[in-house]
């Protein structure tokens, strides 16, 4: 079945050598990503669009709900083929992926915090009233919550660093 959707969509009448599969499906994998990246950006945009005009389209939530089980399934197949682990084969290695590890979810979470901060207090009040009303409260909030992602993908991205020595 997969073979003849595949073939329906390419539109061709035959079966593809390995070769041949292998450039689609590289092909087809980037597309994906790319319109998973477009699909997110309109949802940003449908979600301002909804706070300037203080409602709730169908077009947001449907946005949102498509992109997270497209997200889900993504990473339940991949994380079921283990295709997300990185072997270390000596304790050097292990521990500079460690280190790569937490600079990366470092900024990971400093970039979350940031933009929550900036999109939640900032942005999205100014969209729609007008007015912006920031306390340290709301900026500690956000910035613990910031460490908070950051730790946690810390955390995930670590498991999935497989000692082979």
């Amino acid at each position: 079945m997969k073979n003849q959707l595949l073939n329906r969509f390419i539109g061709v009448l035959d079966d593809r050598d390995e070769y041949q599969r292998y450039e689609i499906y590289k092909e087809l994998a980037f597309l994906g990503i790319m319109l998973w990246y477009l699909s997110m950006f309109l949802m940003f945009i449908s979600l301002i669009i909804d706070t300037i005009h203080n409602t709730l389209s169908f077009a947001t939530p449907s946005l949102l709900l498509i992109n997270m089980v497209y997200a889900l399934m993504t990473v339940i197949k991949i994380r079921k083929k283990q295709l997300d682990e990185t072997d270390c084969a000596s304790v050097e290695e292990y521990e500079e992926k460690k280190k790569q590890l937490k600079k990366a979810s470092s900024l990971a979470g400093f970039q979350w915090g940031l933009f929550m901060l900036v999109f939640m207090e900032y942005v999205s009040p100014y969209l729609s009233t007008g007015e912006i009303d920031v306390s340290w409260w709301n900026i500690l909030i956000w910035l613990l919550g910031g460490l908070f992602f950051g730790m946690t993908m810390y955390g995930v991205s670590k498991s999935k660093l497989q000692k082979h020595f």
